[in-house]
């Protein structure tokens, strides 16, 4: 869905007074008041400021400032009733945990059924890109209740500018500190898409929240500042991409790259498209997580589960070599010896890995995953730049401008339906394109250019005809232009092509001024 403006602070006892002087004072600075002026008041106008201007969504400078200041304001809260029976929520989805301090922040909440605030349990924050707090939460469900992790995942938090995040991430931070409790050093985030990359910020720039561990899906780290990189990436980073996954290249990239600074990382590739990973995958994810707390000395060493891991991975790369896939042998191997040093024997692993590092099948696997990454980028360069030039040119040359881009981005399907060897690397580039077309289709939305978000929109429909997602945005730029006869017939066709579940077209409040028409209501049962 089409993310939505940044939502409001509470504005409370706020004034105009005190947000200008909030605006001219800096952390630092704060930080050197006395301790009259160190009030929860004064700290609602500082994140007034860091939450409600408007960002670059791909920089993190606005990400930095709010969780420099989430990491000075945990604990200064001002208290509120919490009257939640948690004895009840256990082993349940409790969805959704409306933020005590602040109403229109909540979040989906899974509290293993041991939970007991007699001892501190550790916490996973999620983040979806289209902030469905539930659905990040029923990705990790079993796995929290098999190793006893609490998950809260934000409903506010989607792709968009980093206020958005930012903003939900210290509400649920401040919140579930509040409720629960919570192992300081087992404190980890995960996220999906732009919620993985949601996720990695959170970790590198909330210097005193000390997340131990990343669970990114389907994306890696966001843009940054290259002339200030954070110093805070030293946490443990795992990653589930999707074969397909048209951000497979870049996640591949940074497996390089982390391998080559010797980081603490596990790359776990499966079959599928841009996506949650399913549950097993999370489960995968956790078991990593557990090594490395007990490797670190976090966590007791339970020698018979680390028993069962490493043979398990020892498994992973005996089957990659009898496969002849070098690259899953060689991060195999990897994890054997950098993920149980200490833990178990590793000797004939680490001369194993020595041995396949300098072999020619190595070479070779890399010089290939190498020629696919490149291959991408050329598959994708024309119809990214003709992308980008649809929203900005001349009406009457939009409509063959968007002929050609439809017609390279059909060459693409054609070449993911062979039986090429490249044929993967067809559909990422496919789903590049049309993630890419997506977004510029919302940044014109948000930019209140609806034609030219009409123009993306319709494009997308077009090349994809079985996905549902472009004829809502259609329905929501064809509402904002009066066009509610058109929003009506997009939505017709949306539930043709598989829509489901009525909150999806109920609660978007982009289709509210539809709610009374008669047609709209037999819309809505329609995807029941």
């Amino acid at each position: 869905m089409t993310p939505r403006a940044p939502l409001s602070p509470p504005r409370g006892s706020i004034q105009a007074s005190r947000l200008q002087f909030s605006q001219q004072l800096s952390l630092d600075k704060f930080l050197r008041l006395p301790p009259v002026f160190r009030t929860t008041e004064k700290l609602d106008s500082l994140l007034c400021v860091a939450y409600s201007g408007a960002v670059n969504h791909r920089g993190p400078r606005a990400m930095v400032t709010a969780l420099l200041l989430l990491s000075v304001t945990a604990g200064l809260s001002q208290e509120k009733p919490d009257n939640f029976a948690w004895e009840k929520a256990r082993g349940t989805i409790v969805d959704p945990m409306v933020c005590l301090d602040d109403p229109a922040q909540s979040y989906a909440l899974y509290l293993p059924s041991a939970y007991s605030p007699d001892r501190r349990w550790p916490v996973i924050y999620a983040f979806d890109a289209g902030g469905r707090g539930r659905t990040a939460v029923e990705v990790y469900q079993s796995a929290a209740e098999k190793y006893g992790y609490i998950v809260a995942a934000s409903n506010n938090s989607k792709n968009g500018p980093a206020s958005i995040q930012t903003e939900a991430s210290q509400a649920v931070w401040l919140d579930t500190h509040r409720r629960f409790s919570i192992d300081k050093n087992r404190v980890y985030t995960t996220g999906f898409s732009g919620g993985a990359r949601a996720a990695t910020s959170f970790a590198l720039y909330c210097y005193t929240c000390a997340v131990a561990g990343v669970i990114a899906q389907g994306a890696g780290y966001p843009v940054m500042d290259r002339k200030t990189p954070p110093i805070n990436d030293h946490f443990a980073y795992y990653v589930a991409i999707g074969d397909v996954d048209f951000n497979f290249p870049e996640i591949m990239t940074l497996r390089r790259k982390k391998d080559e600074q010797g980081m603490s990382f596990k790359i776990k590739v499966y079959p599928g498209q841009h996506q949650w990973a399913p549950p097993a995958i999370a489960e995968d994810a956790i078991e990593w997580m557990e090594i490395k707390a007990m490797q670190s000395g976090v966590e007791k060493v339970n020698a018979v589960f680390v028993r069962r891991i490493f043979e398990r991975t020892q498994a992973e790369a005996a089957q990659a070599e009898r496969v002849g896939d070098a690259l899953g042998q060689y991060y195999a191997l990897r994890s054997l010896v950098r993920d149980f040093n200490g833990l178990e024997d590793i000797t004939q692993f680490e001369a194993m890995l020595a041995a396949l590092k300098v072999s020619r099948t190595w070479k070779d696997a890399n010089r290939d995953e190498q020629r696919e990454i490149a291959l991408q980028a050329s598959l994708t360069a024309t119809a990214s730049l003709e992308l980008g030039r649809l929203g900005s040119v001349e009406a009457a040359n939009q409509p063959m401008l968007a002929q050609h881009i439809a017609s390279m981005m059909k060459n693409l399907q054609y070449g993911e339906k062979s039986n090429g060897s490249d044929r993967a690397v067809s559909s990422r580039a496919f789903a590049q394109l049309w993630m890419e077309g997506i977004e510029a289709g919302q940044d014109q939305f948000r930019q209140r250019r609806f034609t030219e978000a009409i123009s993306y929109f319709a494009l997308m429909a077009e090349v994809a005809p079985d996905q549902p997602g472009p004829l809502v945005l259609l329905a929501e730029a064809n509402v904002r232009l009066g066009n509610k006869k058109e929003a009506l017939k997009n939505l017709k066709e949306a539930v043709k092509r598989g829509l489901k579940y009525t909150k999806t077209l109920t609660e978007d409040p982009e289709l509210r001024p539809l709610a009374s028409d008669p047609t709209f209501q037999q819309i809505v049962q329609g995807t029941n």
